[in-house]
């Protein structure tokens, strides 16, 4: 074999074995970056914290309070998000169980219903309760136990921790699944009081047109911490639970998620300035 020959093998060699390596790296970039689809599912009528719209042109759409949080996190992680909203609430809670869900955005500790699912922590957003009451008689509740003596009223709807629940048993509260008419009942003064989860009451308020009506505890009355829930059978758990661990302890996502709930209850309340009360509430 001549020189040149020799020479021209090693160089076809050397120019495979680049090739090589230069595709081994192309591979290992595009794993990389690939966007993985992370099935994500939260309260669906429970606003600000989850909500599911259908307006009249566009396909319903789900909306939280931890959307912009969310999506910071699935750019920076290489994530496509898919909201499922498709059931009831409660069996959009077993598909999380069963792994068909990754991503439950704010359950309560010590809840039955969540019993299965991992929690991560820490909370990083609070579901405060306060009593809803006519301006000239708020100054009667400070505390849980000034509402023993009085009769209230709650949202059937609402979303509460198990020992909320288990707590309002000791209290005279009637339930009402339509907001309206619970409020009618306290403008009539069949009951003291609105015991309800502060944002919450603060969109049905101003939704019904009497947000500037009424009146509500300054104070919180009972304080119930929201978790990011992780499906223990799904195919990301380990990633999704490191990820998160180490955002949420960064003080800087807990205050950009309270100034969005903040903003998020501001728009609320200006889109429904003008909207005319029940007869019940009309002076």
């Amino acid at each position: 074999m001549s020189h040149f020959t020799k020479k021209l093998g090693v160089i076809i060699c050397l120019v495979l074995l680049a090739s090589s390596a230069l595709a081994m790296v192309e591979v290992k970039s595009d794993k990389n970056t690939q966007r993985r689809e992370l099935k994500i599912t939260s309260f669906l009528d429970y606003p600000p914290f989850g909500e599911v719209v259908a307006n009249d042109y566009d396909l319903p759409q789900m909306y939280t309070v931890y959307d912009q949080f969310i999506e910071d996190f699935a750019q920076k992680n290489h994530y496509v998000t898919s909201y499922i909203f498709n059931k009831k609430y409660k069996d959009l809670v077993m598909d999380i169980l069963r792994g068909e869900i990754d991503l439950i955005l704010g359950i309560y500790y010590d809840t039955e219903q969540y019993k299965g699912i991992e929690y991560v922590y820490p909370s990083i957003l609070n579901n405060p309760m306060a009593a809803v009451m006519m301006p000239n008689r708020i100054n009667e509740v400070h505390t849980m136990d000034d509402l023993k003596n009085l009769k209230g009223g709650m949202d059937s709807r609402e979303h509460l921790a198990d020992y909320v629940t288990k707590a309002m048993k000791n209290y005279n509260v009637v339930y009402v699944d339509n907001s309206e008419e619970l409020y009618r009942k306290l403008f009539t003064g069949e009951i003291d009081y609105v015991f309800t989860s502060y944002y919450y009451g603060i969109v049905q308020t101003s939704r019904l047109g009497i947000r500037n009506q009424i009146s509500f505890t300054k104070q919180s009355l009972w304080d119930m911490p929201l978790f990011l829930g992780i499906s223990k059978t799904s195919m990301l758990r380990k990633s999704l639970y490191s990820t998160f661990t180490r955002m949420l302890k960064n003080d800087q996502y807990k205050k950009d998620l309270e100034k969005h709930l903040m903003e998020t209850l501001q728009k609320i309340e200006q889109q429904n300035a003008g909207v005319v009360p029940p007869s019940f509430a009309k002076k």
